[in-house]
């Protein structure tokens, strides 16, 4: 069977057509967005993450038997043949290294923190500790990159990403969550914009950040010299 020519109405009739049940397929999708399993309670999540600071040993997790052996040389049986860094890998001994400050036992709770964290231990009763996460991760990096996306790989989907696909959002025209960064002149570690990403997620998932200045949201005003009215034109 053969078509005969089609002229530019039947064209434009055709095309019409199709790009109208896309946009509907795309309305329905969002009129029908998966729900979780569960009901989810939580209505709003702040994430705190703050790279480079004090290690569990100067906060929340006391070693006490670390402590007694501080500076004599780390044993065979507890490295056994695991990968080290680039700054102790060439070291002919590995000292070990115990906390430089107390810990107090909250007695409510049983927790115990360092004495940098005073205020903190009045909270205690609001606070879950977990002591047991455990990475293979050597380097800051890639341990970064684990904490927020389960894998030391680049490319995951980030937390809020996964969060996000899995619970839906509230508003579809604002973003999935947002992400503000700390300025310090001093930070040697930089944080990528992967660590908030989507990975192999739609875009729509992954976070937006912040920054600070005249345009928090890049894009979003004009640019100079532009008339409002040339923009409304365009679109």
């Amino acid at each position: 069977m053969s078509l005969g020519p089609l002229d530019r109405r039947a064209l434009l009739r055709g095309a019409g057509l199709g790009l109208g049940s896309l946009a509907l397929a795309d309305l329905l999708r969002a009129d029908g967005a998966p729900t979780a399993h569960l009901p989810a309670r939580a209505k709003r999540v702040i994430y705190l993450f703050q790279a480079g600071g004090p290690s569990q040993f100067e906060t929340l997790d006391p070693k006490p038997k670390l402590r007694e052996l501080h500076g004599e040389p780390l044993p065979d049986s507890v490295r056994a043949g695991q990968r080290l860094t680039g700054m102790s890998g060439n070291q002919a001994v590995l000292p070990l290294a115990g906390s430089f400050v107390d810990f107090v036992r909250e007695p409510h709770t049983g927790l115990e923190f360092s004495t940098l964290l005073p205020h903190t231990s009045q909270v205690a009763r609001h606070l879950c500790v977990l002591r047991a996460v455990h990475t293979d991760a050597i380097n800051h990096d890639p341990a970064i990159t684990f904490f927020t996306s389960g894998s030391q790989v680049a490319g995951r989907p980030s937390m809020g990403a996964w969060l996000s696909y899995g619970l839906g959002s509230l508003n579809a025209d604002l973003p999935a969550f947002v992400v503000l960064v700390s300025k310090d002149a001093n930070r040697d570690q930089p944080l990528y914009s992967r660590l908030w990403g989507s990975g192999f997620l739609p875009s729509e998932h992954q976070g937006l950040q912040l920054r600070a200045g005249r345009e928090p949201v890049l894009f979003l005003g004009d640019p100079a010299g532009v008339a409002r009215s040339d923009r409304r034109a365009v679109l």
